[in-house]
């Protein structure tokens, strides 16, 4: 079995020494995804490749950053033939633990029921990309077709 790239155009790319996601046979692994959109990664795409500064985060609520990682998270497993639902383990950092009932409840509210929530590690952050509100990475597989 060969790993596979898994990109999904919904999903902007930093330009950091890393692929968001792959698959190996029915596995899927999904580097840890901050809530940066595209406009913000083109101009951290545009700073890694000239040697210019790095463009500076502009936070948005938790709630906010949360949708927007949950987005991206479900988006990638969906390219792989995944989904939320079979995802195996997830690991949050947050910036803030003041932020972990506001993040639990978007986070919920993507599952269909309690049984189809994986393992989760949720850790407070010494420092997130950025310094943004959280980062989430997983594991899933694909299911037998």
């Amino acid at each position: 079995m060969k790993k596979t790239v898994i990109r999904s155009a919904k999903v902007p790319e930093t330009g950091g020494p890393f692929n968001l996601c792959i698959r190996h046979g029915n596995m899927v692994y999904v580097s840890g995804l901050p809530p940066f959109q595209e406009d913000f990664c083109e101009g951290l795409r545009l700073a890694r490749s000239t040697g210019a500064p790095l463009p500076k985060y502009q936070r948005k609520s938790i709630e906010d950053e949360a949708r927007i990682v949950m987005d991206h998270l479900k988006w990638l497993l969906e390219e792989a033939g995944s989904s939320l639902d079979h995802m195996l383990k997830v690991v949050v950092w947050l910036r803030d633990q003041q932020d972990q009932a506001a993040f639990d409840k978007v986070y919920r509210s993507y599952f269909k029921s309690n049984e189809d929530l994986p393992t989760r590690t949720r850790m407070q952050a010494g420092g997130t990309p950025f310094d943004c509100a959280l980062e989430i990475d997983a594991i899933a597989y694909v299911p037998d077709e």
